[in-house]
């Protein structure tokens, strides 16, 4: 009976000791997905609802002259002070990539952006977007920035 047991755990801990083989294509298609419907919230609920909403609580956001802005307290308190009703960002990933364990990855993109009284002129650029997957299942971005770069576009 002794033996049955210690070969019954011994198996569980061998078991428990090798990773769990992750469909790699399955999360990268999950992370292209958690980036476009954090795009399709932004149009909807504006770009500050939106950082905010796909945000780790340990999210770290780089803007331009800024040093980094580490946790969700700094990104909450940052996005109160502006405004985001007279412009639209939007962005489409390109690329996705996942580490093997199937708890981080990336995306990268363009992103444009546009003046609503100055539709006709566009702003654009490229973006990355590091995303971790939460206790809930959920892919919310830990590290996000982006740069110009790719000129501005008159219609």
């Amino acid at each position: 009976m002794k033996t049955r047991i210690f070969i019954t755990l011994m198996s569980f801990i061998i078991v428990g000791c090798f990773p769990k083989k992750v469909d790699n294509q399955k999360v990268c298609n999950e992370i292209m997905q958690a980036d476009r419907d954090f795009n399709k919230y932004s149009i909807d609920h504006g770009k500050n609802a939106a950082f905010l909403k796909f945000a780790d609580e340990d999210v770290t956001f780089l803007a331009p002259n800024n040093y980094p802005m580490v946790g969700i307290k700094l990104l909450e308190e940052r996005q109160a002070k502006r405004t985001d009703t007279t412009y639209i960002l939007t962005w489409e990933p390109m690329y996705a990539r996942a580490a093997e364990s199937g708890e981080l990855g990336y995306t990268y993109g363009t992103w444009e952006f546009k003046l609503k009284a100055s539709p006709d002129k566009i702003s654009k650029g490229t973006y990355t977007t590091f995303w971790k997957k939460n206790q809930k299942g959920e892919w919310k971005y830990v590290l996000d920035m982006g740069n110009e770069g790719l000129g501005e576009e008159k219609k």
